[in-house]
């Protein structure tokens, strides 16, 4: 890589190339992924490809479930209490996850939308092309040998 703090296209043959310094996350603009040096954590930065502002992600620590400070506490509590903990955090867990699959829904929506008018007026413009051809050759007939 020749700057580190300049995202790059990451290429299935660069994976072999990654360091450990490295970070490797998708453009949420144009879905590709990139790879720029852990140091340009936190930065917003020009996409390489579709050039659009991208905020580097930032790095976090991942931490055990047994390592987690609340385990201990959690294990104190009566079963139902666990249990009850377990459903609402399922019931977060599923409710932000329909959230993001109806917000990606009403996105491609949008998008077949803008499709379907742009289709539309393309219809309309070769149809408008294809009468004055027809118009032209009517005036001008082409003259067979």
């Amino acid at each position: 890589m020749s700057d580190p703090l300049i995202p790059h296209l990451l290429l299935p043959s660069d994976s072999k190339c990654i360091t450990p310094t490295d970070l490797v996350f998708d453009c949420p603009a144009c879905r590709k992924s990139l790879v720029v040096d852990k140091i340009a954590a936190g930065q917003i930065l020009p996409c390489p490809i579709c050039k659009k502002p991208i905020q580097v992600p930032q790095t976090t620590q991942v931490v055990t479930l047994d390592q987690a400070p609340e385990t201990e506490k959690l294990a104190q509590l009566p079963s139902w209490e666990q249990e009850r903990l377990l459903i609402q955090s399922a019931l977060k867990e599923i409710q932000h996850q329909r959230e993001e699959a109806g917000n990606l829904y009403r996105q491609h929506s949008s998008e077949a939308n803008r499709q379907q008018l742009r289709m539309e007026k393309l219809d309309a413009k070769l149809k408008e092309w294809k009468v004055r051809m027809e118009a032209l050759q009517s005036e001008h007939p082409e003259k067979k040998p």
